[in-house]
Order: structure tokens, then C-alpha cells, then sequence
């Protein structure tokens, strides 16, 4: 909810962002999963590591949004050569102000900004509505992306209950 001066929070921004896309996908459209790190929201379709990353930047005055690649090196230039062969329509479709860019050495994105001064319902429904029509517009291309590019993390090496540390001052049994 909006404080009394209009503002929102960044957390209440998010939300709002991601109610309003997600309410902008056409009937029987696929609803993507989701994860939220405080005021990152991640939606993904079965694949984490290929999602639309929303993230307000309140130091920083900006809004970033887009669709970002942070598998391994070799799938996220798999994935970005993809939306590159697509980017003539893509670009059309979703204007010039999303680029691909080489984010990291190995994460890939293709990504947007809002400028503000303030976080206040009405960017929220901007953002949203462009997070909506980004999922929409890059669900074909995504498709293909998950489809062709497959990865599995590997689990985190997990010691075994015998080969951890122990603490100090305990006994090992026998």
C-alpha cells in the first residue's frame, strides 16, 4: 500500500509489479514460478536459471528489469546467440530501450531501466505492465531456449556426517 505521500517501499513495489504482470498474462497463459531475495523477484518457467529479474535500486535511482541468463558461461551465450537471432523482432516488439548485454564474464541479459526519483504506483504500473508484455513477448523465444539448452547444477558437495569438522571439545563416537 502506498504510504500517505504516494510512495512505496521496495518491497510493496515488487509486489505490485509482479500482482500487475501477472494479472496482464493473457487467459491460459503459463504462470511462471517464482523467487523473491528481499527486493529481487525472479519468475521463471521451470528453469531458474533463465528468469525475468525485477530489482529496484533505491540508492541508485533505477528500476532494472529483464530476462537474465546466470548458468554456466557456456549456456548463457547459448541463450543470448538465441535472443540475438531473434533481436530484430524483439526489439520491435518491446522498443529500444532493451539491450543485450554481457552482464558478467559469464551471466547474459537482456534488460531494461526505469530512472526515478520516487517508487510510486504509477511507475509500479508501468513496470508492471512492461514485465507482463516482456514475459509474453519472450515466451517463444525462451521456449526455444529451454528446449535446446539444458544444465543441471551440480548439488553442493555436502560432507559426509563422518568427514565434517568436528566442533571443538567434542567426542567422536565409536
Amino acid at each position: 500500500m502506498p504510504r500517505s505521500d504516494g510512495n512505496l517501499k521496495a518491497r510493496e513495489f515488487v509486489f505490485a509489479c509482479e500482482e500487475l504482470a501477472l494479472h496482464a498474462l493473457p487467459a491460459g497463459f503459463p504462470v511462471p514460478e517464482r523467487r523473491v531475495m528481499w527486493t529481487i523477484l525472479q519468475l521463471f518457467h521451470g528453469e531458474q536459471w533463465a528468469h525475468f529479474e525485477l530489482q529496484p535500486h533505491v540508492g541508485r535511482g533505477i528500476v532494472e528489469l529483464g530476462l537474465h541468463f546466470e548458468g554456466p558461461a557456456e549456456a548463457n551465450e547459448a541463450a543470448a546467440a538465441v535472443l540475438a537471432a531473434h533481436a530484430p523482432h524483439l526489439i520491435s516488439e518491446l522498443g529500444p530501450a532493451w539491450e543485450l548485454e554481457e552482464w558478467t564474464a559469464s551471466w547474459r541479459r537482456l534488460h531494461r531501466t526505469y530512472p526515478f526519483d520516487r517508487l510510486t504506483g504509477t511507475l509500479a504500473r508501468e513496470v508492471g505492465a512492461e514485465l507482463g508484455r516482456a514475459i509474453v513477448t519472450l515466451q517463444p523465444a525462451l521456449a526455444e531456449i529451454l528446449g535446446t539448452i539444458r544444465w543441471t547444477p551440480s548439488p553442493a558437495a555436502s560432507p559426509s556426517r563422518a568427514a565434517r569438522p568436528r566442533k571443538w571439545g567434542s567426542r567422536a563416537r565409536t
